[in-house]
């Protein structure tokens, strides 16, 4: 009886650390947050803003040099066998190839949208999909993203599912992906400026 307690005990111990919510991602500017099929609460858009005073280059150039959405390979291993077995510590790897495209899709006026890929990295590579609009306005640039979604470059002896929903758990790094988000915001803000 005192091992299944026990058993519980650690159980919902880790069951309650692996699914904690970041809270401050809650209170991070420009984030909105909705909910799933599931009910369960995912990062739906970021927005951000940028002062601009003079442009050396076109938003829509900017976007097109600085921005990637280049195919990305996505892969898991899989172990045949049982540990007994002869072939156990021989590896096969399942790989996907996914996303990837044109990366400016629409430039109207001032409206640029685009389709891009980033990465981060936080004990393993992450891909982090998007679709950015972003608007030049009078005084400032506006950044809205969407669609975003991430997948794990390489997730071992766990199939790896591609891109899915953020989820605002910590697992889940919602604040890492914000900042790769508004590292390409950057990126494009330093082009716009470089003579």
């Amino acid at each position: 009886m005192k091992k299944l307690i026990g058993y519980f005990a650690v159980l919902t111990i880790l069951t309650s650390c692996a699914s904690q919510k970041m809270m401050s991602i809650y209170h991070t500017e420009g984030v909105e947050i909705t909910k799933d099929s599931s009910g369960i609460d995912i990062l739906n858009k970021f927005s951000t803003s940028r002062p601009i005073t003079i442009l050396h280059s076109s938003l829509s150039l900017c976007i097109a040099q600085e921005l990637d959405n280049s195919p990305v390979v996505l892969s898991s291993e899989n172990y045949l066998g049982a540990q007994w077995w002869p072939y156990w510590n021989m590896p096969t790897q399942q790989a996907i190839t996914v996303n990837g495209g044109d990366t400016i899709k629409l430039v109207e006026g001032n409206h640029v949208v685009a389709n891009a890929i980033v990465d981060y990295q936080y004990h393993a590579k992450y891909f982090v999909s998007y679709t950015l609009t972003a608007t030049r306005n009078q005084h400032d640039i506006s950044y809205l993203f969407s669609n975003i979604k991430q997948a794990q470059q390489y997730t071992g002896s766990v199939v790896n599912d591609g891109f899915e929903n953020v989820k605002t758990l910590e697992r889940y790094h919602p604040n890492l992906v914000i900042e790769a988000l508004n590292n390409e915001v950057s990126k494009i803000q330093e082009c716009l400026l470089r003579q």
